[in-house]
């Protein structure tokens, strides 16, 4: 439509202007118009109205605002250029794009005001190319730092048990938003920045922080005799006549949780914690009273550790002598006083069974012991560093 067109039309009925403007607004930043146009608000002349109509044929009113379905050929802004010059229209000055990196260096500095003690977690952040893509990608990208920086802290003061859904929900108001994909890779970064770890998978991590990911799936294997006062005071014996059966016991997360305290039955002596599943399976051919940590413990396993450590009960534990074995028993002897069991000691022959390390092991045996001076087993970790390691189920025919 010509320019003198437009003046016409706007002469008949100038109250059609501030309609006009917004269709104007849209075609002057030179991009094709949506199929959907919102003109604005129903208005209440019959003249506007009907000088609309015959603008745009089918425009309807929906929640009280009006909207016309553009043809394709309606979309291009070319053809509305008449009209933008007509009323003034100018295309919005663009806005500076801010690199990615200034994005991530901004948002870093803001979490290290809100979290002065994070300075250490936000220097590791700032080198981190994981967090660059996020920052390439998301636009939204500080929102959603911060808010995993959240899940974070959140975990440190909470007890373990929390799912990646309460999680989402709590921190990112989706539950469904670490189930998955980049935002779940960006977490588990963080998680191996905070730990030091950074050759560490998912289970490892989660099981180090408490994370689960279903409360009845998670569960605790044990081969003890014992009950347990349940959250109503009754006290339950059924572990108890597992073991009296020679069989073990299968505790979920959700019981395990609601435990108040445990009590033996019976003389229990040293609790034989195993990492690998044929090995504990042995210990309940043995009657050996014994839990099974499944690699890392989860949080089923650390809480009932606790209480069996609360009835003056310690642990022996035996697991493979790989970086995972030692770092296993490490953490089971945060729940529970914990000896190691060394499989040469009781056979010297089996140092002929050692694996040596491939360059991969080798390599991230190596990162580890630089990075943790302070790891309790250090020197155990140099020693399979040098000499290879012996997995669990080659000394299960030796285990006294």
């Amino acid at each position: 439509m010509a320019i003198s067109s437009w003046q016409e039309r706007l002469a008949r009925c100038p109250s059609l202007r501030p309609w006009l403007l917004r269709v104007a607004r849209r075609a002057a930043a030179g991009e094709p118009l949506p199929a959907t146009l919102t003109l604005g608000e129903v208005p209440a002349e019959k003249d506007v109205r009907r000088e609309l109509e015959e603008l745009f044929p089918g425009c309807r009113e929906e929640n009280g605002r009006l909207k016309a379905r553009l043809a394709d050929v309606d979309r291009d802004p070319e053809p509305w250029q008449p009209l933008v010059d007509l009323l003034g229209v100018r295309p919005a000055p663009a806005v500076p794009t801010e690199a990615p990196a200034e994005r991530l260096s901004r948002c870093l500095l803001r979490i290290r005001v809100l979290h002065p003690e994070e300075t250490p977690l936000c220097r590791a952040m700032r080198r981190s190319e994981v967090l660059q893509r996020l920052f390439r990608t998301a636009d939204d990208a500080p929102r959603l730092l911060e808010a995993l920086v959240e899940a974070l802290l959140f975990l440190r003061t909470t007890p373990p048990g929390v799912t990646l859904s309460e999680l989402g929900a709590r921190c990112l108001g989706d539950s469904k938003a670490l189930r998955g994909g980049l935002l779940l890779q960006v977490f588990e970064h963080l998680l191996r920045l905070q730990s030091g770890n950074l050759d560490d998978d998912s289970v490892a991590l989660f099981a180090a922080c408490g994370i689960i990911e279903n409360p009845y799936t998670t569960h605790v294997v044990v081969f003890a005799p014992f009950a347990y006062r349940a959250a109503d005071g009754a006290w339950l014996d059924w572990p108890l006549a597992l073991w009296r059966r020679g069989e073990a016991a299968i505790l979920s997360w959700r019981t395990v949780r609601l435990i108040e305290a445990v009590r033996l039955e019976e003389p229990c002596g040293r609790l034989v914690t195993s990492e690998n599943a044929a090995p504990f399976h042995r210990l309940v051919e043995m009657r050996r009273p014994a839990l099974y940590t499944e690699g890392y413990p989860n949080a089923a396993v650390k809480t009932l550790l606790c209480h069996f450590a609360q009835m003056g009960v310690s642990a022996l534990h035996w697991g493979d002598t790989d970086l995972d074995g030692y770092r296993i028993a490490e953490q089971v002897a945060r729940a529970i006083p914990t000896a190691l069991y060394d499989p040469e000691a009781a056979s010297p022959a089996l140092a002929a069974r050692r694996v040596c390390l491939t360059h991969e092991q080798h390599r991230r045996l190596s990162s580890f012991i630089d990075a943790h001076p302070e790891f309790p087993h250090r020197e155990r970790l140099r020693r399979t560093l040098a000499d290879g390691w012996l997995e669990q189920e080659q000394s299960i025919d030796v285990f006294v």
